[in-house]
């Protein structure tokens, strides 16, 4: 007998993971869904979405978990990623080529509420097996062999990738969330991710205008305070080597002063 605990990541992959979990009638004892407190609002509201289909076939909510400081006077509370950066005029580690930000939003907080769950606990003291799905499908072999190789030992977990063990490309996938009467919930990510591609933010200017101004307000004070390399280095706006402002700019004809400004309230 083994414990099975889903990663829910917002996204096409962990949704369809979910749908066939359902249409498969297969247990699941955990889904955990680990909140930067900087998604896209399509991913917050999709959230509920999810909330729901889980509850109407029997299946146990997303526990929704988030990084707690644990020193410093902010010991205790939570500080979304977006908030972070602005207070210390950087950007998401991303940027920079390390991957700190999904570490300490996302994986920490999943790894660390997974380790101390009481079925996860009940599991490791009667020698039972734990299983993390993690929905990475048929077309992206490779990093679910990444993440294998991250295994902390079979003591403690194992990870799978049902979706590369079913067959089960990005198209397959997008049949599956269709099938089960659900719309697709689109990227997830959060809104200033260094690794959007140009169109994410063609996207962002055409659905939140107010973020992608965030977005570029981040970057500059980033540039302003020397945390991000002068024009023409490797490391010289939000997207690493790619430049957010000069983009808009450039490529979309879009002066970021004539962008709305808002206040976004995901998860501050």
């Amino acid at each position: 007998m083994s414990i099975r605990v889903v990663n829910y990541g917002g996204g096409v992959n962990s949704t369809a993971l979910l749908c066939e979990v359902v249409r498969r009638k297969l247990t699941v004892d955990v889904i955990v869904f680990a909140d930067t407190g900087s998604e896209r609002p399509q991913t917050y509201a999709y959230i509920d979405v999810m909330q729901a289909y889980l509850a109407a076939h029997g299946y146990p909510p997303l526990s929704i978990v988030r990084w707690i400081r644990v020193v410093g006077e902010e010991a205790g509370t939570f500080v979304p990623l977006h908030t972070w950066c602005e207070r210390g005029k950087t950007v998401p580690s991303r940027a920079y080529g390390y991957s700190g930000c999904t570490d300490k939003w996302k994986q920490k907080p999943a790894d660390k509420f997974v380790r101390e769950h009481p079925k996860v606990v009940a599991a490791h003291a009667h020698g039972e097996l734990v299983e993390r799905w993690i929905g990475y499908d048929a077309d992206e072999p490779k990093r679910a062999e990444r993440m294998a190789e991250k295994n902390p030992g079979a003591t403690l977990w194992t990870w799978h990738a049902p979706l590369i063990e079913w067959g089960m490309g990005r198209d397959e996938c997008l049949a599956s969330i269709e099938a089960a009467g659900l719309p697709s919930p689109g990227k997830s990510a959060c809104w200033m991710c260094p690794s959007s591609t140009k169109a994410d933010i063609r996207d962002l200017a055409a659905s939140h205008p107010e973020l992608l101004k965030r977005s570029l307000d981040m970057e500059a004070a980033a540039i302003a305070a020397g945390n991000l390399a002068a024009p023409g280095a490797v490391r010289r706006g939000l997207g690493g080597s790619l430049n957010w402002g000069d983009y808009v700019r450039t490529g979309l004809g879009v002066d970021p002063a004539d962008l709305p400004c808002g206040c976004y309230d995901g998860a501050d």
